[in-house]
């Protein structure tokens, strides 16, 4: 028994003098297997075999597009032809009012009889006449000057479609212009957090190296690089979507490159919504539209109550005629005559009827355009305003996730905190970013289609400065290295 208790003691007193040696040589980290992933080049489109002229090599502003797009648009082509159809039918009906002179001449064959009724001939000589005759109209109880009236009417009615076209195309422009440059900032915004996670996978490792990490860290790291790098994938690819969709909308080739401006829509400050509404009612072109239909009607109404009424013409000629060319027998005349048709089995009352129909149709589609034209006003001023307070919210959201990110990290390499805390305060800031970006996108096309609501859609750009851009996204300061 006491042989057992000494040799007890012994093992005991060896392990003791062990233990000390054993604290001095911690064992090495197991280092994770984990699968590189290097960054993948963006997606190039290359350019077309000839470049477009006109096309700035530089960064394009959204006005500048609009401009472009007015001049390539095929849409614009249809309008304007639009226009010169309905000037071609007021110079048509304004040719009535004036003088118009027909000129026309004859040869006439001659014949004559021998007398013999066995046989005869086609012998004689021809004729030759000439006659050149002016007409003009001198009263017709107005009815020509209001077919004139009514197609100048037709004809501002023309070019207020092709203002409305115009105005309709630079929205569009401006619309596929911020979508184009929302999607080149959220690229700038997954870039710079593809950086913070690689440089979060970097400290991740240096602690496991050191002993203080875990291998779940790493891998975790590693895992949030790889998801930021295929969420870049995506951002650069809707990029050059939304370039092809605002070449498109410009009208030149969709692959041309175009880089936007990173200046944002000017601001329409100082007016309440009812003088906002006001300026919509009176330089809408779609009120312009309206208004001119109603005016065309009512020349309409005026040109068909006096459709059957009495029309005097003036009339004046000069003839030639003989037997010789040229003819020196001439005679010349002047006359005066009376056109009327006091029957016309109910064909101007139907044109009336038809006429007051065409009235009262442009008067309730004036009556709807108004409505909707305050309509536009009203909801673009409260996206703008409704806006305008999502982008303050969102840049504020930023500003607090840095300082949630910063303190995150701080008690991380403190050891105070767990990896997973830094990967949520890094989510998000990326998430504050984009909302920042998305948030700034939404206010530059709400404010674009205000200004489409009150007609300013074709005006010049204002003197004061651009709105702020968003701000740029926030990039730790953490060190780069690449994934092992």
């Amino acid at each position: 028994m006491a042989r057992y208790l000494l040799l007890a003691a012994s093992v005991a007193l060896m392990a003791c003098a062990a233990a000390p040696g054993l604290a001095q040589q911690p064992t090495p980290p197991v280092m994770p297997k984990i699968l590189e992933l290097p960054l993948p080049p963006p997606v190039v489109l290359p350019p077309p075999p000839v470049a477009q002229p006109d096309v700035p090599n530089r960064p394009l502003t959204a006005d500048e597009a609009v401009q472009l797009a007015l001049h390539h648009q095929p849409s614009i082509s249809v309008a304007r032809a639009g226009v010169a159809g309905a000037q071609g039918r007021v110079q048509q009906e304004q040719s009535l009012l004036k003088p118009s002179v027909s000129v026309s001449g004859e040869v006439a064959a001659g014949t004559s009889n021998t007398g013999s009724s066995s046989s005869s001939s086609g012998l004689g000589s021809n004729v030759y006449s000439a006659s050149a005759i002016g007409r003009q109209l001198i009263y017709d109880f107005n009815h020509t000057r209001d077919l004139v009236h009514e197609s100048m009417a037709v004809e501002r009615s023309a070019q207020a479609i092709l203002t409305k076209a115009q105005a309709d195309l630079a929205l569009q422009v401006k619309q596929a212009f911020y979508t184009y440059l929302q999607n080149v900032r959220l690229v700038k915004t997954s870039e710079t957090n593809v950086r913070n996670r690689l440089g979060h996978f970097a400290l991740a490792q240096a602690r496991l190296k050191t002993g203080l990490g875990l291998p779940a860290d790493v891998v975790t790291a590693q895992t949030a690089y790889t998801q930021a790098v295929f969420d870049l994938a995506t951002a650069r690819a809707n990029a050059t979507a939304s370039r092809i969709a605002l070449a498109l909308a410009i009208g030149v080739d969709p692959r041309t490159p175009i880089e936007p401006a990173n200046v944002g829509e000017p601001e329409i400050a100082g007016e309440d919504l009812n003088a906002l509404a006001e300026q919509g009612l009176n330089q809408r072109p779609e009120m312009v539209q309206a208004l001119s239909a109603i005016q065309a009607a009512n020349f309409e109404v005026l040109a068909a109550r006096t459709n059957n009424k009495p029309s005097i013409v003036g009339s004046a000629g000069v003839a030639a005629f003989d037997s010789v060319f040229p003819p020196s027998n001439r005679a010349v005349g002047i006359s005066v005559g009376l056109q009327w048709t006091p029957v016309d089995s109910g064909f101007t009352a139907g044109l009336i009827k038809q006429a007051q129909a065409d009235l009262q149709t442009a008067q309730a589609q004036y009556e709807t355009q108004r409505l909707g034209v305050i309509s536009d006003v009203a909801q673009a001023y409260l996206s703008v305003k409704t806006d305008e307070q999502k982008l303050t919210a969102a840049n504020a959201e930023v500003v607090n996730a840095q300082e949630a990110l910063r303190i995150a990290q701080g008690r991380y390499r403190a050891g105070v905190a767990i990896f997973i805390e830094v990967l949520d305060a890094e989510t998000q800031l990326d998430t504050a970013n984009i909302n920042s970006v998305n948030s700034q996108a939404a206010l530059d096309t709400a404010r674009a289609a205000l200004a489409h609501a009150v007609g300013r859609a074709l005006a010049p750009p204002a003197a004061a400065a651009p709105t702020r851009p968003a701000p740029a996204p926030t990039t730790t300061a953490l060190p780069a290295a690449a994934p092992q």
